[in-house]
């Protein structure tokens, strides 16, 4: 029987986790240059206004929030010392960390991280998430306030996310708009080189120092020492020229190794694969504003005819798992709510419902790149079943800069092919939340899943909050907001001359070194 990259998982797990505990044991040298290789271009290092991954690859090493999630995605302070929270559940106190510097040298007050948190309300994309706040101060020097129109049990939750994290630059940079931010940031890395379409350079911060209140890495917290000289994170699209730069060690780490590829590197002496389960749910966005997908039942005859497991399987060669929750199973907040209208696989059905909605040719724009395997594939594979059921589908390729850019023109498409992060560091009031007012990637307010969301994050209980949040599942896939074919298990790999890197969402070069 043939060995697919499912098979692989149970295998490099228990490997992966022994190279790497292995690697922490080992004493760790200071110096150094590593390399990543990395799927796709970074096309903005301005985390208020991107979603992207390859973007966050970067810039979450160089710049910090006020509070963050730590491994278990628990909400820790990070650029704050702590917090307070008034009796009356609207007011946070935010003492800061003293002797915090920005890459400039210039040294962070509490007016930054206003100005921070001021710039987000006017150009952050899930800007969404401050709807409760009344209003912002900053008292003194080392202390920032948030005061909320009413409580907000969940607003720790959502003010330390890190799908498009509020990250603190220096007050200078309030008044920019999205994408012309200076990339300077307090974190361990400052930005040495940025060439579109080939490579980030970030280099260590001599002027950083370690949160004293904490351990080791911690997710996006912990003690952060940067101990190798430099990262360049290097665009290689080519999964085989990753593999062969991770081979010859012209690449230290790499993305999403491919399954002839992970067969063959699985007893490697010098390589470990890092496989991480439920890295995002595959999907595509779908436009209601621009036809024929303007049509609940043109979109719901798409949502009937697509066979879920040959998309799965096809995009990524057996390395996936089937059900229909926005979270994934185990999570807290999972749920199967709306699963009646996911992998239908009815042609036959979804034929009918084109002849009802009054279809007649119109032709149907899929977005996908060439930077993401994995997406192009479903992509192609979609376009063809799409064509089964006899729609007329154009398909339109990309590389992942320019594929983000022509999102934001709701006149160009009708599908655009995606990864929607979903954990085990996403929650559930990120989970989805570009389909929520006023960030709309289906372009057309929905008031209904306007007022779940709000109900979402404001239910003091969890109980009810989790009622919401399946409700809230259900309507994305009644009103077809959202395609999602699958979960997406990405397998990484690393040189085990690598010592202290821990696989995670977004790779963190803190506390990472190069052996002999």
């Amino acid at each position: 029987m043939a060995l697919t990259r499912r098979d692989l998982l149970a295998g490099t797990a228990g490997a992966a986790a022994l190279a790497l505990t292995a690697g922490r044991a080992a004493a760790q040298r200071r110096g150094g240059d590593l390399v990543f290789g990395q799927e796709a271009s970074v096309p903005t290092l301005d985390m208020h206004f991107s979603t992207s991954i390859a973007s966050r690859n970067t810039a979450l090493n160089m710049y910090e929030m006020l509070v963050t999630r730590n491994e278990q995605n628990a909400v820790v302070p990070d650029l704050a010392e702590t917090w307070q929270v008034s009796a009356d559940q609207r007011t946070y106190a935010f003492p800061l960390r003293r002797g915090v510097k920005f890459h400039n040298g210039k040294e962070m007050t509490s007016a930054d991280v206003l100005a921070s948190w001021q710039r987000y309300q006017k150009v952050g994309l899930q800007r969404r998430i401050l709807d409760a706040v009344e209003r912002l101060e900053a008292p003194d020097a080392n202390t920032f306030v948030v005061r909320l129109k009413e409580p907000q049990a969940t607003f720790l939750d959502n003010v330390s996310a890190f799908t498009t994290p509020i990250t603190i630059h220096p007050a200078e940079e309030r008044d920019k708009e999205g994408g012309r931010i200076e990339p300077i940031g307090t974190g361990p890395f400052r930005l040495e080189e940025f060439v579109a379409d080939s490579h980030v350079l970030i280099r260590r911060f001599e002027g950083y120092v370690p949160n004293p209140n904490h351990r080791g890495t911690d997710g996006f917290a912990g003690r952060k020492e940067a101990l190798l000289d430099s990262v360049r994170l290097r665009l290689v699209r080519e999964p085989g020229a990753r593999v062969a730069g991770l081979e010859t060690g012209e690449l230290h780490i790499v993305e999403d190794v491919p399954t002839q590829a992970a067969k063959r590197l699985k007893d490697h002496a010098e390589i470990q694969l890092l496989p991480l389960r439920h890295w995002w749910l595959h999907a595509a966005w779908v436009n209601h504003a621009r036809g024929p997908t303007d049509k609940l039942l043109v979109r719901r005859a798409i949502q009937t005819a697509l066979d879920m497991e040959a998309i799965m399987e096809i995009a990524t060669d057996g390395s996936y798992d089937l059900q229909p929750g926005l979270q994934y199973p185990g999570n807290p907040y999972y749920t199967d709510a709306g699963r009646q209208y996911y992998n239908v696989n009815d042609p036959a059905r979804a034929k009918a419902l084109l002849k009802e909605a009054g279809y007649d040719g119109e032709e149907l724009v899929i977005i996908t790149n060439s930077s993401y395997a994995s997406m192009y594939n479903a992509a192609v594979v979609v376009t063809e079943q799409l064509r089964g059921i006899g729609m007329n589908v154009r398909m339109d390729v990309f590389d992942w800069a320019t594929a983000i850019a022509r999102r934001r023109d709701r006149t160009t498409w009708n599908l655009w092919f995606t990864g929607q992060g979903t954990g085990p560091s996403v929650g559930p009031f990120t989970a989805l939340i570009d389909v929520v007012s006023p960030q709309l990637n289906q372009f057309v307010p929905d008031p209904e899943l306007d007022r779940i969301y709000a109900e979402l994050v404001s239910d003091p209980d969890e109980a009810a909050r989790k009622r919401h949040f399946a409700r809230f599942q259900e309507r994305v896939y009644e009103q077809v907001h959202f395609l999602k074919f699958g979960d997406l298990t990405k397998i990484q790999a690393a040189r085990r001359t690598v010592q202290g890197f821990r696989p995670y969402r977004i790779p963190r070069f803190w506390n990472v070194s190069l052996g002999a």
